[in-house]
């Protein structure tokens, strides 16, 4: 009996020690190049701390005063004088410029400031 329970740990412990599945490597922007990037609307722009070449494509509403993401095609960038406001603290913004948003920033919802977020 004594060997039965030995055998069963030692079997557990082996079976502990399997390799799990390693998770799935981050994505890459996907490239695109300068023609088709300007079919669509964009322009070829080096970004983020890799310098990534992304097309990026501007907001018809870029600058516009907003307190909600609502108010803008892309997001609602809060103000950043003196740093990012404090999360739910009220804050007012502006609409995201493009579509590859880059830094550190927070988003205001229903005219109050989230969590403060940074891209790389």
């Amino acid at each position: 009996m004594r060997r039965l329970l030995i055998s069963l740990v030692a079997c557990q412990a082996l079976a502990a020690c399997a390799p799990a599945k390693a998770p799935a490597a981050p994505s890459a922007p996907v490239a695109q190049s300068g023609p088709s990037c300007a079919a669509s609307g964009g322009f070829l722009e080096r970004r983020g701390r890799l310098g990534a070449e992304l097309c990026v494509h501007r907001y018809a509403d870029a600058g516009k005063a907003c307190h909600d993401k609502a108010d803008c095609q892309g997001r609602c960038i809060a103000d950043r004088e003196g740093g990012l406001p404090a999360a739910g603290e009220p804050a007012s913004g502006k609409c995201q410029a493009d579509d590859r948003l880059f830094g550190c920033f927070a988003e205001v919802r229903d005219g109050k400031a989230q969590p403060g977020l940074c891209i790389d």
